[in-house]
């Protein structure tokens, strides 16, 4: 009787022990989750990512005279191909990265439709699309990091169809060397 007794706070502790293990792993990981929010809402801010600033030297002009201050690019529903509309702008941000050293990240995004894997997949197509063409325009590859968010960071959080095309979108952001 006393060895089932012992088996018994065995198994109960075992059992305890697990699930507070995995409650601290949740705790853990949603914390290194909010600090990447952070850090990413603060880069950002000071690289003026989202607010369609220019990457901050303003010596360098494009035939029309100024810098493509477009850094956000859309995608079709359930493509990954740059429009050609977007090409110009990508082409003068490339100019600017390659002559100024900068190094700049690609984030991908996908509208909330789909498994987390598909959109996932889909968001590094669509910012490898984006790098592709700055790489074509002189960019060296060191110079381009690619991250996909899938439906991680919603621009729209409603559910028409016009607030799935501004999620569908490759973003530039300036990483500040």
């Amino acid at each position: 009787m006393n060895l089932k007794k012992w088996m018994q706070v065995v198994l109960v502790g075992s059992v305890a022990v697990g699930l507070v293990a995995c409650s601290a792993h949740k705790r853990r990981d949603a914390s290194a989750i909010n600090e990447a929010n952070a850090s990413y809402n603060t880069e950002a801010q000071s690289s003026g990512a989202g607010d369609e600033s220019n990457f901050g030297d303003q010596s360098e002009k494009t035939g029309g005279g100024r810098i493509a201050s477009k850094r956000t690019y859309y995608f079709d529903f359930d493509k990954y191909n740059v429009h050609d509309a977007d090409k110009p702008a990508i082409e003068a941000n490339a100019k600017v990265i390659a002559s100024q050293n900068k190094k700049v990240m690609v984030e991908g995004h996908t509208d909330p439709r789909g498994s987390r894997e598909y959109n996932i997949g889909l968001g590094e197509r669509r910012a490898k699309s984006v790098a592709e063409v700055m790489i074509a325009k002189g960019v060296d590859p060191s110079q381009v990091r690619v991250v996909s968010y899938g439906a991680e960071k919603l621009a729209s959080t409603g559910h028409t169809e016009s607030d799935y095309q501004l999620d569908r979108r490759g973003v530039l952001v300036n990483t500040q060397n």
